[in-house]
């Protein structure tokens, strides 16, 4: 006789998986809840998920675990249900004999099946470690901090690994060139073309998006790496990384100011790989 279990897991993949390994390959999911905790009114806490699976009496062997696919077009309905969890609530049983949801069925099931891939391919866990910047001639690695923290980073890179140095937005990078423009971008690149080596560009943000927005739309870099100073609130840190990240695909992170601090570690809740010693 079916019963049903109330479990949590970091995603409904990983929630699946363990009753499936305890219970048996007929363990699904009948209803799920997306829990935020900590962070300022919701943004920048830790995610986990709430979920009542169905299970058989007596569990059977673990099953084989494979890919779940579906089309693209699909996937308006995935962000429908969370959107929908998230106004309503509608997918959060709030007692223990409630546990019989209205949501149920084969087709509520299917869509939880491809919540569980939706979820999975969303924040795929990160890296502890990176490799360090590209050194390919002519290539663009824009390193983007708060003011002019970035700026000794480049200079560091450079003398590590020969590479060329240069200014952007609001950082003072001295008597290195500035990239001001679609124009900068491309002398910068036939420097580095000359020269056989990529660019380090420091670039300058302030906590408004749209700083690193206009210039990394005409930098147009082949990597973007952020400069976090481990020193600074993390909530701020958090907001103007969460930003960058929005507008480019970060490779790493470069973390300064450790020195500073009692709590370095606080930058590690930015889920972003170290990729540069900067010590």
């Amino acid at each position: 006789m079916p019963r049903r279990l109330r479990l949590e897991g970091e995603s409904l993949q990983s929630i699946l998986d363990e009753a499936r390994r305890t219970h048996g390959p007929e363990a699904r999911i009948v209803s799920a809840e997306r829990v935020i905790t900590g962070g300022i009114k919701g943004l920048f806490g830790r995610q986990h998920f709430e979920a009542v699976v169905e299970v058989t009496s007596a569990p059977s062997a673990p099953a084989t675990a494979s890919a779940v696919r579906f089309p693209a077009s699909r996937r308006a309905g995935i962000a429908a249900l969370l959107d929908d969890a998230d106004d309503a609530d509608r997918l959060h049983p709030s007692r223990a004999e409630d546990l019989e949801v209205s949501t149920g069925g084969e087709e509520f099931a299917a869509l939880l099946d491809e919540l569980v891939a939706e979820t999975a391919l969303v924040a795929p866990p990160a890296p502890a470690t990176a490799d360090g910047p590209s050194t390919a001639p002519g290539d663009l690695v824009a390193l983007v901090g708060l003011g002019h923290d970035a700026v000794p980073v480049a200079r560091a890179m450079a003398g590590s690994l020969a590479l060329l140095v240069a200014g952007a937005g609001l950082a003072d990078a001295g008597d290195a060139p500035r990239v001001d423009g679609r124009r900068g971008a491309t002398e910068a690149r036939a420097r580095g073309v000359r020269a056989g080596t990529a660019t380090a560009v420091a670039v300058g943000v302030g906590v408004d998006p749209a700083d690193a927005r206009a210039v990394l739309d005409e930098l147009g870099p082949e990597e973007v790496w952020v400069v976090v100073d481990a020193s600074r609130k993390p909530a701020d840190t958090a907001a103007w990384v969460g930003a960058v990240r929005r507008l480019a695909d970060v490779r790493a992170m470069v973390v300064v100011g450790q020195e500073l601090t009692l709590t370095p570690e606080t930058v590690e809740a930015l889920g972003l790989p170290v990729g540069w010693d900067a010590r």
